[in-house]
């Protein structure tokens, strides 16, 4: 393991320009180090999260290793632009990351050719896509990783018929329907606002962090609209990753997860295509676990780091 230095860093909110909107930041720069530049990191909140959760946690641990780190809402969620609101729209969160990178490029202490990406959950699903096809990003780092389109396709275990999800695709055009003739727009949630014995145990544990003062935030309304499910059906963060993701690419993954079987279909594309690919299976770790749990998370910031490291960031 690699002696690294711990470092101060100070926080600054910022507008990260995109097109024709802006997207709320936050972004870390360490106080000391090394030389005049440092590497960069993009740091992907997950699906109905918001910038000042777990995306920050691991934004400000990251800085205190010596990296210039960003994080930021979603368009058309939190406190970014972009309409309609509370929109889930993969497309949107690919272009995201890139206006991210785009804004750490600009920065006179950041290296330019020195870029990583960290995602965590939906985050890690949307920092994989953006990689795919944007090779400013040089490492990626993901951690309890989700597809989104497989999660909605699929369900949480995996192991559902993908053709159910027609009846939904049927619900939502009536839904855009209505309201494009002037009703309300349909909202469903992300997160069950009522767990019962059938959720699965990373659900009830998002249902923890996101809606008890655990982590509940204003901006975090757990409000997704109904016309964001065909945008999610349509998507797959894994599609041509053996291909065109050719960064190093570290994941991790709690042995208790239920959403692990993502990060297990990522490796199995990437394995034999990849030659700086890492898995790293945490034992006795759940999904959540990785959110706000120091136990877990300074494990996976000590393997981010060394990873990035290795690889020349």
């Amino acid at each position: 393991m690699l002696a690294l230095p711990a470092y101060e860093n100070i926080l600054a909110l910022t507008s990260i320009p995109k097109g024709s909107i802006k997207l709320a930041g936050l972004v870390h720069h360490p106080t000391q180090r090394s030389s005049g530049q440092s590497s960069a990191i993009v740091v992907v909140h997950p699906g109905g999260g918001v910038k000042e959760q777990t995306a920050n946690t691991y934004a400000k641990k990251l800085s205190e290793r010596g990296y210039v780190t960003i994080c930021f809402d979603a368009s058309h969620q939190g406190a970014s632009e972009g309409l309609p609101r509370l929109l889930e729209d993969p497309a949107a969160r690919i272009t995201d990351i890139s206006a991210s990178v785009d804004y750490l490029q600009r920065l006179d202490n950041v290296d330019a050719d020195c870029i990583g990406a960290v995602g965590i959950c939906g985050g890690g699903g949307y920092a994989v896509a953006a990689a795919k096809v944007d090779h400013r990003i040089k490492v990626v780092a993901i951690v309890s990783a989700v597809n989104f389109g497989d999660v909605v396709r699929l369900g949480w275990y995996g192991d559902e018929d993908p053709v159910k999800q027609i009846a939904a695709l049927d619900q939502a055009a009536r839904a855009v329907t209505a309201e494009t003739q002037g009703g309300t727009p349909a909202i469903t949630p992300y997160v069950s606002p009522e767990p019962d014995e059938k959720t699965p145990n990373d659900l009830k544990d998002a249902h923890n962090y996101y809606l008890t003062s655990r982590a509940q935030h204003p901006n975090a309304q757990n409000k997704m609209l109904v016309r964001s499910i065909p945008l999610i059906l349509g998507f797959d963060a894994w599609q041509f990753a053996d291909v065109f993701l050719t960064q190093p690419t570290l994941i991790i993954m709690g042995e208790k997860a239920e959403s692990r079987w993502h990060s297990e279909k990522l490796y199995d594309l990437l394995k034999d295509k990849n030659k700086h690919c890492k898995k790293v299976l945490v034992p006795g770790g759940r999904h959540m676990d990785f959110y706000d749990n120091d136990k877990f998370i300074s494990p996976a910031i000590q393997d981010i780091v060394t990873f990035f490291k290795q690889n020349g960031l």
